[in-house]
């Protein structure tokens, strides 16, 4: 099989407040191409799996982030491979989607009509397939969508019913005039280039006394911890790493009053193990049966896996694992982190962020 090369570039500022004075935190070969690799059909050409991520962090902000990092093409080829043979795949699965509506259900909509109750105009940046989206639209939210991936915008417009999905990114498809009352960011800030620019945009397009809600892999919990630079978070399409002091010190600069900024528990112990019961019955049944990730949150999916050995040590180690983090957010030190912030109801009517916005 052929190989397709992957280019770095230097980050020569910190993303998310501008600075120029980073200091080395880890360095680790990447999993995320040897995950993919796994999926592609014969005639694909496989990703190198020499990439090395080597995080930083900044000395103003405390962000943690990729440097060097993937260049735009690399990161589109890697996505491309990603949506195509990987993501896909998972969102077939009924019980993979049933756990993500009810994640979505129980824990995130409730969260945000707790500290939104009046519905309104909803974005969700990154939609994905539209689930959460679906729910909002169903609970009387108005939703827009945006997905990067065309063939999954066009999956949320169709099995969510969600007719304002808009294919791009936050630059290209709105207008500048939109504002929204809530707008909310699951799994995709980590994963943007430009983190500061995205939320003095996304701060513009809320509309007075809206609220931003942003979830994030939590880079302070007791996972990311314990495993350092082995943590599942890490990878090369996750160019930077929120703790929870440094996501409230950037909502706080452009304005944002926080509401709500925790990382707990949104899983039963009993459903913890149900689901992973669930995933190595999977591993011993028939090759051709559908993929699951190898754990709740961001980490690299894993494909079927016959032999009772790696199946079993696979199921121990996610396990292990889970309960770190099962037991991390009973001190809202979990896996996760989520932040709800607040738009001043008297804002400037341009939304323009303050001037020290980084």
């Amino acid at each position: 099989m052929s190989t397709t090369d992957l280019l770095t570039q230097a980050v020569p500022a910190c993303p998310l407040c501008g600075g120029d004075d980073a200091r080395p935190v880890d360095r680790i070969p990447d999993s995320l191409a040897a995950e993919i690799n796994r999926y592609l059909p014969a005639g694909e050409a496989a990703l190198p799996e020499t990439l090395e991520n080597r995080r930083v962090r900044c000395a103003g902000c405390g962000l943690v982030y990729l440097d060097p990092r993937l260049d735009g093409p690399s990161l589109q080829q890697v996505y491309r491979l990603w949506y195509g043979y990987a993501y896909r795949r998972v969102m077939t699965d009924p019980a993979h989607v049933e756990e993500r509506r009810r994640e979505f259900r129980d824990y995130h909509l409730r969260l945000l009509e707790a500290h939104r109750p009046r519905r309104g105009r909803l974005l969700d940046l990154g939609c994905g397939s539209g689930i959460f989206l679906g729910l909002a639209q169903r609970n009387g939210w108005t939703v827009t969508g945006v997905e990067f991936d065309a063939l999954t915008a066009a999956w949320a417009r169709d099995r969510e019913g969600i007719a304002d999905v808009r294919c791009g990114t936050l630059g290209t498809v709105l207008d500048p005039v939109e504002r929204f009352d809530a707008i909310t960011l699951f799994d995709y800030l980590e994963h943007s280039d430009r983190p500061g620019a995205d939320l003095d945009t996304l701060t513009r397009h809320l509309a007075p006394g809206g609220a931003l809600m942003v979830r994030v892999p939590n880079a302070g919990g007791w996972q990311a911890r314990l495993m350092g630079p082995r943590w599942l978070a890490v990878m090369s399409t996750h160019l930077s790493y929120f703790d929870a002091p440094t996501l409230r010190q950037a909502l706080v600069a452009r304005g944002l009053v926080p509401q709500y900024l925790a990382a707990p528990n949104y899983r039963t112990e009993w459903e913890i193990v149900r689901q992973r019961l669930a995933w190595l019955r999977r591993r011993l049944g028939p090759a051709t049966a559908p993929a699951q990730p190898a754990g709740d949150g961001p980490g690299p999916l894993v494909p079927p896996v016959g032999p009772l050995g790696g199946a079993l040590q696979r199921w121990l180690a996610s396990l292990w694992v889970e309960q770190v983090d099962h037991l991390g957010g009973w001190f809202s030190q979990g896996n996760m982190l989520t932040a709800i912030a607040a738009r001043s109801a008297v804002a400037a009517s341009d939304g323009a962020p303050p001037a020290d916005a980084g």
